[in-house]
């Protein structure tokens, strides 16, 4: 195991390949971090900054560079923060910036999921006014025109889980408040033509995946860690779960169990393992052999980076 720190907080928040993106914050702003991981190593280390606060959410492998996203020029504050834009920027292998764009929607937004698809991709995110919360789908070209943006909502409350692709096209799974909690999956066309909105289940789902061709949900319901996976659910007191890791005839769930950062492996509803790691904390991402998180550690929120 192995923890850094980059300033009071050093945030992991998605990865793909080698890639790391996350947030640190200096003492004074947030900055978008992105850091080259070889298993607990990391081997390369970039920031991005500018007005005010900047985070990072996403990170999309393309073949010869990346797309990130998360949100820029707002100001975090402790209920998630005030005149964010959606931010999306391409990167080639070195990781200089080919160009970045920042998009005001209504106000208060972030990008938190990528879909690449050939020349283009899909991103969606969370964006909110003083009417509610909502999420947005859009999609971007790969020398970054926006052809278009759908915005969902608003609710009193919504959290997004990803974008995932089903049969061919990107679906946008989110948990919305409407009395209650339930998590809802919107699909479009390429063309942003909305094709179906379907109710999954109830509760809140942090994040979703692909597996097998069927949807897979993971976060929790009242205090207990959930995942669902159609016609199964798996529970256990006092967690959630903030990432999966689909493997070819199972699942790996990332994220916190009394307190505990946590891994369990799950088939067909079937909980084949856990495996405790650090105290005072929780997973955020889950790679190739790895799990990354976060613990507090002498008044610092430090990153945590463990083989499993």
């Amino acid at each position: 195991m192995r923890t850094y720190s980059f300033g009071i907080e050093t945030v992991p928040t998605a990865l793909d390949g080698d890639l790391l993106a996350g947030s640190v914050h200096d003492g004074k702003n947030y900055k978008i971090m992105l850091a080259r991981i070889a298993g607990e190593e990391i081997k390369g280390l970039k920031f991005l900054s500018g007005k005010n606060d900047w985070e990072g959410h996403s990170v999309a492998k393309l073949k010869d560079g990346y797309l990130i996203g998360g949100a820029a020029e707002g100001r975090a504050t402790p209920d998630g923060g005030e005149g964010w834009k959606a931010y999306v920027a391409r990167l080639d292998a070195n990781l200089e910036v080919l160009w970045e764009r920042k998009l005001k929607i209504l106000g208060n937004e972030a990008v938190y999921s990528i879909l690449p698809d050939k020349s283009s991709a899909f991103i969606a995110g969370e964006t909110s006014d003083e009417r509610g919360r909502g999420f947005f789908i859009g999609r971007i070209t790969l020398d970054g025109e926006v052809l278009w943006l759908r915005t969902l909502g608003p609710w009193s409350d919504a959290v997004i889980s990803n974008l995932v692709e089903l049969n061919g096209k990107p679906v946008l799974v989110g948990s919305l408040k409407e009395e209650r909690w339930k998590v809802k999956a919107f699909e479009f066309t390429e063309n942003g033509e909305p094709l179906r909105e379907s109710e999954l289940t109830e509760g809140i789902s942090l994040t979703a995946a692909e597996m097998g061709g069927k949807m897979i949900l993971g976060g929790y319901k009242g205090s207990a860690l959930w995942i669902w996976g159609g016609d199964w659910e798996v529970t256990l007191p006092n967690g959630a779960v903030t990432s999966l890791f689909p493997l070819k005839e199972s699942l790996l769930a990332g994220g916190e169990v009394e307190e505990k950062a946590a891994v369990i492996r799950v088939r067909n509803g079937e909980i084949l393992w856990k495996k405790e790691l650090w105290e005072r904390g929780w997973v955020e991402v889950l790679g190739k052999g790895i799990a990354l998180g976060i613990k507090e550690d002498d008044g610092k929120t430090v990153m945590v980076v463990e083989r499993i």
